[in-house]
């Protein structure tokens, strides 16, 4: 599901209220992440009576199975208690699984190809430490390069860039790289970093083909051992083009996967997803919310 707000109230006709919150999500049920705002775990404000409604909309939308309410502060007159709705939108996905040993070739219209531009999107997780995610080159010596080092992830353009850290946590993380000339915005969940490529030529000059989750057979040889990736990828688009849908079609090269790669993910079409009343004297509680 993706959760776009959130509405609590008190315990109906009582003084139990919950007054400040946090909220943790996961798909798993057993690896929690923070809802983060402003790069921090966000504290919600909450309620000071039973009966006012207090809404927040999300910074950023919340793509989960399970949602934990993480009360901290409540009334003095009486326990924790809440009434609480979820909001969100339908969400679509075609998930694509990489083993390690599979790769998705996207081969250019034409066979050497010169860039002034690129806006490159995609959204990962994995438990690996280290992986290529995407990968081209070209016979002048420019090169892209997306891959997972230490579980932080390293963009490099004719040079290296490194941004985040633990990204090895089995969560989906959202990656934007955008290109105009020698310079970039690299995007990681929402975080952006802006640097310069090295070298005096604006345009990047790649050969042939550009691949996902790994490097072509080509690339592998020089590539010192680095590992392909192992998880998950949805919503891969490169230059205007939707790779995800390129491979449902079968439009691109998949020939090294050995097994179905394709998984829909779907949530339903509804507007409340879920709507909870409770009280409680744990200062943790979850629910499934599909």
């Amino acid at each position: 599901m993706q959760v776009v707000s959130i509405a609590t109230q008190g315990r109906y006709s009582s003084m139990d209220w919950t007054s400040k919150y946090r909220l943790l999500y996961s798909d798993t049920q057993k690896n929690w992440r923070p809802y983060l705002q402003d790069g921090n775990i966000w504290t919600f404000e909450g309620n000071m009576n039973s009966e006012t409604v207090v809404r927040h909309e999300l910074q950023h939308a919340i793509l989960a199975r399970y949602i934990r309410f993480i009360p901290l502060a409540w009334s003095r007159e009486g326990r924790i208690g809440v009434r609480l709705e979820l909001y969100g939108c339908p969400y679509w996905a075609d998930v694509i699984s990489f083993d390690g040993q599979s790769v998705i070739s996207y081969r250019f219209r034409n066979k050497k190809m010169k860039f002034v531009k690129d806006i490159i999107s995609l959204k990962f997780r994995t438990t690996a430490r280290d992986g290529v995610l995407l990968h081209g080159e070209g016979q002048q010596g420019d090169y892209i390069s997306l891959e997972l080092r230490r579980a932080r992830l390293q963009l490099s353009i004719n040079l290296g860039k490194l941004l985040g850290s633990l990204l090895d946590d089995d969560h989906w993380h959202s990656v934007l790289i955008e290109r105009y000339r020698r310079n970039i915005n690299f995007t990681l969940d929402h975080h952006t970093q802006e640097f310069k490529t090295n070298g005096e030529f604006d345009h990047l000059d790649l050969d042939y083909e550009i691949s996902f989750g790994g490097l072509a057979v080509s690339a592998k040889l020089s590539s010192g051992g680095r590992e392909n990736f192992v998880g998950c990828m949805e919503g891969i688009t490169y230059n205007g083009d939707n790779i995800t849908n390129l491979v449902r079609r079968k439009k691109v090269d998949t020939s090294s996967f050995v097994r179905h790669l394709i998984q829909n993910k779907l949530s339903r079409s509804i507007s409340v997803l879920r709507q909870k009343t409770f009280w409680t004297t744990n200062h943790s509680t979850f629910f499934r919310i599909h």
